[in-house]
């Protein structure tokens, strides 16, 4: 082991096979999903961010199929202090999660507990999908190993919310592009045009345009990526172009059902934006009209246009004379959210000791800087460019959360930076014959042993309060 480890670090030896994820990982990935179903069984309702107010959405599509009417006295309690429901977005999970609530209840009686196995039913799916592709295609176990490098992403699984179906999905369409036999990739090799393919391929990323918008991140890489990998000639831009419709007709589905329901949609906080652009009228938007009703004070569309100085501390930071470098310095935005990244649990208020945040940093910055290296010092070309793709997706994920924790409101929460997640993996599975299998291992292993002990004993231990 130690000749292995200095003939890494000289780099006097390489691996030929590339990395080869050991089958030991998949008893990982059980022991993740198992830790998933614990959190969700013995957790109080409600100690996890904004749980009732998913919850609450997901209920309401137990007996529903379209989105209620904006002001519908019905769902008044799905309202937050933001006056604002998880019912105004465009998000499918509720819709299926209510569903889901519907057909378990037969044998879970408690709809809390039916809600959070939501949540744990589409992690287990998505492993037990990746590790039986891995017969044949050895992406899938690659794309297994990032569901086990962070307490957070099992976290995401283990209560209601909407951040575990976007990460499920973003992982579903990372398998399709890693994956050179998958349903996409021959999609868009194959001689004749299949429908069928191109039609899974456009209603992921349909699935993904209507889920967290921090996700377009990964569809930008996606696009970067895609056009890297293939020819511009006119098959090529036909099937992308299939695809596409695919996509907007998802979105156009989903929107309409808005304007079904209400008249108009916040699709992506369109609502918002408008709002914020300065064209605030409030007999031309319902949303923003039962918003300034309902919200408190502190977060009233009037008080943040008239009385910044009254509303909530963290919103509007850039109008309040918060510079950006200030919210990364006095404001620890990036600290904070590389903590919640990798081990925050509650409302914020349960936190991993800050050796074992140290020790995490540590190991993702080796493997960041391994990653990097390997594609550079293999002077493929190829390689290059897809590090490229990766390094700028990964910096907008990251600036486009700040960006908005500084112009709306300061929420440094690692989810938001998950989509780097399934970028990485499809970096890894494209990369495989330049990495060292013994440092791959070594980062997986470690991390996962690290967040074992995160979940286990501040997660699990504390969530509650002690």
């Amino acid at each position: 082991m130690y000749d292995r480890l200095l003939n890494l670090l000289k780099n006097k030896k390489r691996d030929t096979s590339g990395f080869k994820p050991h089958s030991v990982l998949r008893i990982l990935v059980v022991v993740s999903f198992l830790l998933i179903l614990t959190m969700a069984c013995v957790s109080r309702f409600d100690r996890h961010p904004d749980e009732i107010h998913h919850f609450l959405a997901a209920k309401y599509y137990t007996s529903h199929f379209a989105p209620p009417e904006i002001g519908d006295p019905s769902v008044r309690d799905s309202y937050s202090v933001w006056g604002l429901s998880y019912l105004n977005y465009q998000w499918i999970e509720y819709f299926l999660a209510g569903k889901f609530m519907v057909a378990v209840s037969p044998v879970v009686d408690d709809p809390v507990l039916a809600a959070r196995l939501f949540n744990g039913f589409l992690f287990f799916g998505l492993a037990l999908w990746l590790i039986t592709r891995a017969r044949e295609h050895p992406e899938g176990l690659v794309l297994a190993c990032f569901l086990i490098i962070s307490p957070q992403i099992w976290y995401i699984f283990s209560y209601v919310n909407s951040d575990g179906f976007a990460l499920f999905i973003s992982l579903l369409l990372a398998f399709q592009i890693a994956s050179p036999g998958s349903l996409t990739n021959k999609f868009l090799t194959a001689e004749s045009f299949k429908w069928a393919p191109g039609t899974l391929f456009g209603t992921l990323i349909g699935l993904l345009l209507i889920a967290k918008t921090n996700y377009w991140a990964f569809l930008v890489f996606v696009a970067i990526w895609l056009a890297s990998a293939f020819p511009v000639n006119r098959t090529t831009l036909r099937r992308f172009a299939f695809a596409g419709v695919i996509a907007l007709s998802v979105l156009a589905f989903r929107v309409a059902l808005d304007f079904y329901s209400s008249g108009e949609t916040n699709f992506a906080g369109a609502a918002y934006l408008t709002y914020v652009s300065g064209n605030f009228e409030k007999d031309q938007n319902r949303l923003l009209a039962y918003q300034e009703e309902i919200a408190e004070t502190p977060f009233k569309p009037s008080t943040i246009d008239n009385d910044l100085g009254n509303t909530y501390p963290g919103l509007k930071l850039r109008a309040k004379g918060v510079t950006f470098v200030q919210m990364f310095t006095e404001m620890r935005w990036l600290q904070i959210s590389f903590e919640s990244f990798t081990g925050v649990y509650g409302y914020m208020d349960t936190v991993s000791p800050k050796l074992y945040s140290r020790v995490m940093a540590l190991i993702y910055l080796g493997f960041g800087l391994f990653l990097a290296g390997s594609a550079i010092f293999s002077r493929d070309r190829k390689s290059l460019v897809q590090l490229a793709a990766l390094v700028f997706s990964c910096l907008l994920t990251i600036f486009v959360s700040a960006f908005v924790s500084w112009n709306y409101a300061f929420q440094p929460q690692g989810r938001y930076l998950f989509p780097i997640i399934p970028m990485i993996g499809i970096f890894v599975c494209a990369n495989r014959r330049h990495l060292n299998g013994l440092a791959v291992h070594i980062f997986v292993f470690g991390a996962f042993l690290l967040s074992v002990y995160s979940f286990v004993f501040v997660g699990l231990r504390e969530v509650n309060g002690r």
